[in-house]
């Protein structure tokens, strides 16, 4: 092997020879090598900034406004993502606390620095009513407020334009009924039956007003709404003073009619005594009278009902000594009721009860008919006792169809007698 030192004349040198092919594999890996490098760091970049991506302030300035709202919305929608993830989270943390009976976190423990009560309250109710958190929800939160803001406002306004102005000044004599009538009919132009109507529903004032006092009214038409309340204006005195004063003197009155009333309730409890204890002997004198007109009626009672026996015993004296009383019937009927007995041949009335009678003051005659006793015509009848005659104390007379008439021609004789007519068919 030849060195470098060696003589050159030893070297062939070939001129015009074809030289050998050189190899580009070295440089292919090399450029391989560093494309793969290259790549490595600007997907590290890139896989950082995503990891760890800086702050909006940190990076580079947009060079459009589309590129800024672009780059501001991405980071409005990350935040939104990122509280929706949050809300979610809780919510699943708080449903195995509800399943194991312990105490759910509320919405607002991760927000808890900067925030004051209000907000943190009104967060918690935001996510109670299940309304979307993040910060797209709060802002439509916020408007939807803000309109409601508004409209207060104009009610307000509205409200505002209807306030009373400076007020009705009392002269001496008015009443607040009276003013408010009198504004009712003037200002709003309202009937005075209305107007009434409307005042009476309020409680006003009772009594006349303090000279100067102010008056103020207010009244909505659409609601039909009337209001009027009294200040103390230009006087010394303010309303309530002089319904103060006013109530003072009620209660003085009030008091001095307490002392009256209790002074008339021991003379009502005096007299109420008295009129119980004449009560009382009013009621054992009604006792006493009850009893004696129990007593009376007992012998008006008694004394009526002697007068009827009295009466009835005359009458019926009257009706025996004017009446005589007799049986008839057939003989055999009158001995088998041993009514009629006979004792050697003369005949005798037994024991009888004579049920029938003649009363001779007014009829003298009695009618036998025979189908009274069951026979067709009556042949004979006599009397018993014997010592009544026929012809001379009783007369008998005999009809063609059997009936017998029986005459008292001598009422002395008959008078009080009990007589016995036998008939014999």
């Amino acid at each position: 092997m030849k060195s470098l030192f060696d003589d050159p004349g030893d070297v062939e040198i070939a001129i015009g020879a074809p030289k050998p092919r050189r190899s580009r594999k070295g440089l292919y890996i090399t450029l391989v090598a560093v494309v793969a490098l290259a790549g490595l760091g600007i997907g590290g970049y890139y896989g950082y900034y995503a990891l760890f991506p800086p702050r909006l302030v940190d990076r580079v300035i947009p060079a459009s406004p589309d590129r800024l709202l672009t780059e501001l919305k991405e980071a409005r929608d990350s935040i939104d993502g990122q509280t929706r993830d949050i809300y979610g989270r809780i919510q699943q943390f708080n449903q195995r606390q509800e399943a194991i009976g312990r105490k759910p976190v509320s919405f607002s423990q991760v927000f808890l620095q900067g925030l004051s009560a209000e907000e943190e309250q009104a967060l918690d109710q935001l996510v109670k009513q299940e309304k979307d958190p993040s910060y797209r929800g709060v802002l439509s939160q916020v408007v939807e407020d803000m309109k409601k803001i508004r409209d207060l406002q104009t009610k307000v306004g509205e409200l505002e334009a209807k306030l009373p102005g400076e007020g009705v000044e009392a002269k001496a004599g008015d009443t607040h009924m009276k003013l408010a009538k009198e504004w009712l009919v003037k200002e709003q132009h309202l009937p005075e039956t209305r107007a009434k109507e409307l005042a009476e529903r309020l409680n006003l004032m009772d009594g006349t007003l303090e000279k100067g006092f102010k008056v103020y009214f207010f009244y909505d038409p659409a609601k039909d709404f009337f209001g009027t309340w009294v200040s103390a204006g230009s006087s010394k005195r303010t309303p309530l003073a002089l319904v103060r004063a006013r109530e003072m003197k009620l209660i003085g009155e009030r008091d001095t009619a307490i002392a009256k009333s209790k002074d008339l309730e021991e003379k009502k409890a005096e007299l109420e005594e008295t009129l119980a204890k004449l009560e009382k002997e009013v009621a054992d004198l009604e006792v006493r009278k009850a009893n004696l007109e129990t007593n009376v009626a007992q012998l008006v009672q008694d004394k009526t009902k002697a007068e009827d026996k009295a009466k009835t015993t005359g009458l019926e004296l009257d009706r025996q000594r004017n009446s005589f009383f007799y049986e008839a019937d057939l003989a055999d009927r009158l001995r088998a009721r041993g009514v009629l007995k006979t004792f050697n041949r003369v005949d005798a009335i037994g024991d009888v009860k004579f049920a029938s009678s003649l009363d001779l003051t007014k009829e003298k005659s009695i009618t036998l008919k025979p189908a009274q006793f069951g026979i067709d015509h009556i042949r004979d009848i006599r009397m018993v006792p014997t010592f009544l005659k026929e012809g001379r104390d009783i007369g008998v007379k005999f009809a063609e169809d059997g009936t017998v008439e029986l005459t008292v021609l001598d009422e002395k004789a008959v008078r009080g007698q009990r007589v016995l007519f036998v008939v014999e068919q």
